[in-house]
């Protein structure tokens, strides 16, 4: 494997990626050892870390301390665990999904239980395909516990095999084997998930698991959530997202409560909006809106079906609603720092108090993990917040190193254009124009400015985000509306 050329990939690519949480699958997927450079230029000098878990309180003044993210190592205390992406044994390699699913649905019922010192999940999944001993794994993760197991599917039969792991004293504390029909996958991760929580916190947190009601009982309508999340995740285009799609409405026809397949025909609508694909733009957004309503009013204490509720909202015009919605993600699962990233995103389009908790809060998360692979996308959101600031150099060093980390997202092209027309490099603004454009015509300059008064609602928020278009002499009066 050519880890070389998978990170220039991803890197080309960015635009086509669907999803944040693409990058972090495509990564796992190919088993790749990648991390992003540190941002030596930008964030060589990070102040200590706190050790508090608490959530960010609310809105702050820019005098305010930097908020209380969670320290990875102050995560390792009793409890702290991390639920590996299990292998797939099977002969068909397409069953990945179920492997993946699998994971996924015992580490949301530990999060929805309430075990707060959970390692993210798109964490735990960077890490496969790399060769790690139990303690390096810890140690990546700052987690004491480990959970690793493996997935066999043939036919209308199923093995799964689940190792509990602590990482301190090297033991393996237990381990299970499940050999079911495939029809009982669904019992099969609600029971590894009671084993789990009975070795964390004892028979009053197994309960806990226990009375979770299920996500669905539908073993199709699960499988097909899995493909879908699975396409999304590897998706490169429009044609993958309307497949994805696809898989995403077979399955709500099969079970029409089930939350995390609303959220996630949610995002994927969204995603065709936000890219200019969608047919009927406004017909996708509404659809989108009862979708992501319909997973709130199921499983709103999901955290992955709130972190998927507030980057919807945003992007539907429900900036309010975003917050709140990702407010209670972070809370619920303090430690996945997509949940605080997006946060800060939704935030950073706010006042200007809402920008400096923004500021913080993707400056903190950046000082956290300053080799993650999505560390661009928290700079893009650290720029933004210093453009809705004024801070127009600080945004343009920002946004610098997005456009060198993901070459063809156009959002950062634009981006970065607008903060070089506020340094007054003109020039430079309309070669990066033109340079987006190239990528993706449909994104204008116009379009682009439509796209940021969407998100933020203010015309005097969206003039300061686009300043530099207008004094590049790239954007007119009028812009249109909607998402771009």
């Amino acid at each position: 494997m050519d880890f070389a050329a998978v990170k220039f990939w991803i890197a080309s690519n960015a635009d086509l990626l669907s999803g944040l949480d693409g990058l972090l699958a495509v990564i796992g997927i190919v088993g790749s050892m990648l991390v992003l450079p540190l941002r030596h230029r930008l964030h060589a000098s990070r102040p200590a870390i706190p050790a508090s878990a608490a959530p960010v309180p609310g809105p702050a003044p820019a005098a305010a301390a930097a908020p209380s993210l969670p320290n990875p190592a102050g995560l390792t205390g009793p409890g702290a665990v991390a639920v590996m992406p299990f292998d797939c044994l099977s002969c068909d390699v397409n069953d990945t999904h179920l492997a993946d699913g699998l994971s996924c649905e015992i580490i949301s019922a530990l999060a929805r239980a309430g075990h707060r010192h959970l390692a993210p999940r798109a964490d735990s999944f960077a890490l496969r395909g790399r060769s790690l001993a139990l303690a390096e794994i810890a140690k990546e993760l700052s987690v004491r516990y480990v959970v690793q197991g493996s997935v066999r599917h043939d036919a209308d039969t199923l093995r799964v095999i689940a190792e509990f792991s602590d990482s301190v004293s090297g033991r393996l504390l237990w381990s299970k084997t499940y050999d079911r029909p495939f029809s009982e996958i669904l019992k099969v991760q609600s029971e590894i998930a009671q084993s789990i929580a009975a070795s964390l916190g004892g028979e009053t947190f197994r309960a806990e698991v226990l009375n979770l009601a299920p996500s669905t009982n539908d073993t199709t309508a699960w499988s097909l959530a899995q493909k879908a999340r699975h396409r999304y995740m590897l998706s490169t285009g429009p044609a993958a997202i309307n497949e994805a799609i696809g898989f995403a409405r077979k399955a709500l026809a099969l079970d029409p409560n089930y939350g995390l397949a609303h959220a996630l025909l949610a995002q994927l609508l969204m995603d065709l909006v936000s890219t200019a694909s969608a047919p009927e733009p406004a017909q996708a957004r509404s659809e989108a809106r009862a979708a992501i309503e319909h997973a709130l009013s199921t499983s709103g204490r999901d955290p992955e079906v709130l972190m998927y509720a507030g980057r919807v909202w945003v992007e539907l015009g429900e900036r309010e609603k975003s917050i709140a919605a990702l407010r209670r993600a972070t809370q619920a699962a303090p430690s996945d720092l997509m949940g605080w990233g997006f946060l800060a995103r939704s935030l950073a389009f706010g006042s200007p108090a809402e920008a400096e908790e923004a500021y913080r809060i993707a400056e903190r998360i950046i000082g956290i993990a300053p080799e993650h692979p999505c560390v661009w996308t928290w700079e893009l959101f650290e720029g933004l917040a210093c453009m809705n600031l004024g801070r127009h150099e600080d945004a343009l060093a920002a946004f610098r190193q997005v456009v060198q980390a993901a070459p063809k997202f156009v959002r950062g092209l634009m981006c970065c254009a607008s903060a070089l027309g506020a340094c007054g490099r003109v020039d430079e603004a309309r070669e990066m124009v033109e340079r987006s454009l190239a990528i993706n015509a449909n994104l204008t300059p116009q379009r682009f400015a439509g796209y940021v008064q969407t998100l933020s609602i203010d015309p005097a928020t969206t003039r300061r985000l686009t300043c530099g278009l207008q004094q590049a002499g790239l954007l007119g009066q009028e812009t249109s509306s909607g998402a771009a």
